[in-house]
Formats: structure tokens, C-alpha cells, sequence
């Protein structure tokens, strides 16, 4: 995590203290729901750096790709 945290900190000009603070949020909230944990950190920097960027927030995942119990609701 700490390469990946380095890298947005890096990219977007953004202090690493609140990178670790926004990735850290978003990869709880990604793990809690993921059945395969291979993608997290991938998909966690996305978030983040989304979120960072001013673009997003909200429940991003990889588009097309549902959990059973989302494609119930």
C-alpha cells in the first residue's frame, strides 16, 4: 500500500497524509464487499485518486461487475 499511496501523492500533487486518509477509506469499504481481494489496491488507487481529482466518490467498482447481492436491490 505504501507504493501505491506514494505514487497518487506523487501523480496528483497531493499531500501523502491525506492520500493515506482517502485510501485507506476506500479500501476498507472495497474489502468489505470483495469476494476476490486480488483487485483491491488497483481498485482502491482508482477511487482514490477520483476522489482526489474531484470526480467521485460513491460506489465505483469495476464497471459491468456486480455482486449477487447488488444485482438483487
Amino acid at each position: 500500500h505504501v507504493r501505491a499511496i506514494a505514487t497518487l501523492s506523487e501523480t496528483l500533487k497531493v499531500p501523502e497524509h491525506e492520500v493515506v486518509d482517502i485510501f485507506r477509506k476506500e479500501f476498507d469499504r472495497l474489502a468489505t464487499h470483495a469476494r476476490i481481494s486480488t483487485f483491491l489496491i488497483v481498485l482502491a488507487m482508482r477511487n482514490t485518486r477520483s476522489i482526489l481529482r474531484g470526480r467521485g466518490g460513491g460506489e465505483t467498482y469495476l464497471p459491468g461487475v456486480l455482486s449477487k447481492k447488488q444485482r438483487r436491490s
